[in-house]
């Protein structure tokens, strides 16, 4: 960890008790929650409207001579305050890691999956991908954002009382949200195709770079079958080996599309048609099984017949709890 100066660690200790102070205060939940927690075009969250145009934004870590305001936040820094935030990420189940207090890759992804649902959604197949390279969520962390994140209450993006556990995929916001016992218990950056159409393969090797929908399935589809590769991974690590992929099809019978973890899962859809996310997230959906091998089904989050639910844009009405509790 990166030695701090007397100046910087008195500046993280009084940043770290405001930060502490308004965490313990009570949030109420606001009375819109009609899509993705809320944070629809028009919402607010801590008085900011959504969604945020990242175009405009201010970062203070492009060049190491710009002033550093209080609650900035760069990727590399080691501090009290890197500690508090991966803390506060962590409870609003943004963050699965180690509580460090360095800004490291996993903290990255986490800010990345803050500033998706933040940020606009991306819903339309032929210019999603554009969209997200020329607007790209950022990835420090400024003091406007210790607001946004005491304000947001991780709900599912949809009320499906009769699934309590399930997966729901998110492709406008590039995110993924794991549902159990009718609650968020994560929330994971994704990776999905880069085609630009809707309808993925339905035959072997048509080549369709789709993910498959199933806005079109009421019940959404489930997974139905999985591999016990090498370790996790197909055939064995290397560029393009993917990790303990989980299988399921699509509203028009498309197959052999998964989720896996993956080396690469950049903030735009990339893939050939499967779910990417990172292979530390896949760990804590699929933990490894005895002798690093396999899974672990028994403490596994997902498991062939888990439900899933795979969207541009979700079109359920949600009602937000009356106690304003997440």
């Amino acid at each position: 960890m990166r030695q701090m100066r007397p100046q910087d660690t008195r500046r993280a200790a009084t940043l770290l008790a405001a930060l502490l102070a308004i965490t313990l205060l009570p949030s109420a939940a606001s009375a819109d929650q009609a899509y993705s927690n809320g944070l629809h075009p028009g919402s607010t969250l801590a008085g900011r409207t959504l969604p945020i145009d990242w175009s405009t934004r201010r970062t203070p870590c492009d060049d190491p001579e710009t002033l550093r305001l209080p609650g900035d936040l760069c990727p590399g820094d080691a501090s009290w305050a890197v500690f508090n935030l991966q803390w506060l990420m962590a409870e609003r189940k943004l963050y699965r890691g180690e509580i460090t207090g360095v800004y490291d890759q996993a903290t990255r992804y986490a800010v990345f999956t803050f500033h998706k649902l933040t940020g606009p959604a991306h819903t339309d197949p032929a210019t999603a991908r554009s969209e997200w390279i020329a607007n790209p969520p950022p990835d420090d962390w400024v003091a406007e954002d210790w607001a946004m994140l005491r304000d947001f209450y991780p709900r599912p993006p949809a009320q499906r009382d009769d699934q309590p556990n399930r997966i729901e995929i998110d492709i406008g916001h590039q995110v993924l949200y794991l549902i159990e016992d009718g609650s968020v218990a994560a929330i994971m950056p994704v990776s999905t195709g880069a085609g630009r159409g809707t309808v993925g393969c339905r035959v072997e090797g048509c080549g369709a770079s789709v993910t498959p929908r199933t806005a079109r399935m009421e019940d959404g589809s489930a997974f139905y079958g999985q591999h016990s590769y090498w370790r996790g991974w197909s055939p064995r690590p290397g560029g393009w080996s993917i990790y303990k992929a989980i299988f399921y099809r699509g509203q028009y019978g498309e197959w052999n599309y998964a989720i896996h973890g993956y080396r690469r899962v950049p903030n735009y859809p990339a893939s050939h048609g499967c779910i990417r996310v990172t292979t530390w997230d896949m760990d804590f959906l699929r933990p490894t099984g005895e002798e690093g091998i396999g899974y672990d089904e028994e403490a596994a989050r997902v498991g062939v017949g888990t439900v899933i639910h795979v969207w541009d844009e979700i079109q359920i009405e949600y009602t937000a709890p009356s106690d304003g509790l997440h």
